[in-house]
C-alpha cells in the first residue's frame, strides 16, 4: 500500500501539469495578429495607380513582406485630407495578412508603407493590428 500512495500523488500531480500544459498551449495556439492595410489609388494631380503598377508593387514587395500569403480586397475609401481640410473619397485596395506578432515584421509592414508613399505620392497607408485567433 505504501508503494500505491507514493506513486499515485506523483501522477496525480503529473496528470494536474499535463492538463495545465495542453490548456495554455490550446490558448497560445491561435492567437495571432491580423494586420489590414489601406492603400489608396489615386494619385495626387490626376491618374490612378494602374493595375500593372499595383500588380508589379504587390509581387515584388507585398509578397516579399507577406511571405505566408495575404488577401486583397477591393474597396473605397473616404477621409478627410489633413492640407486642406477636404473630404475625399477614392479607391482603395485592402490587404489582410494573419501572422505571429514580432517587431521585425512590424518594422517591415511599415516600411512597405513608406515605399508605397514614396513611390506613388500618398499622404498615408492606413494600418490597422488587432488580435485574432486563427487556424489554418
Amino acid at each position: 500500500m505504501v508503494l500505491r500512495y507514493q506513486f499515485s500523488l506523483p501522477l496525480i500531480m503529473r496528470l494536474k501539469l499535463v492538463l495545465v500544459c495542453m490548456l495554455l498551449c490550446s490558448c497560445a495556439a491561435g492567437r495571432m495578429v491580423e494586420t489590414d492595410l489601406y492603400f489608396g489609388m489615386d494619385k495626387p494631380g490626376g491618374g490612378r495607380v494602374t493595375d500593372k503598377e499595383w500588380a508589379d508593387f504587390t509581387e515584388k514587395h507585398i509578397s516579399t513582406v507577406f511571405k505566408e500569403g495575404s488577401t486583397t480586397f477591393d474597396a473605397t475609401g473616404t477621409w478627410r485630407d489633413p492640407v486642406n481640410s477636404k473630404l475625399i473619397t477614392e479607391p482603395t485596395r485592402m490587404v489582410m495578412c494573419i501572422h505571429k506578432n514580432s517587431a521585425l515584421f512590424s518594422r517591415q509592414v511599415d516600411s512597405l508603407r513608406d515605399l508605397y508613399k514614396k513611390l506613388f505620392m500618398q499622404q498615408s497607408v492606413l494600418r490597422v493590428d488587432k488580435k485574432v485567433r486563427a487556424g489554418f
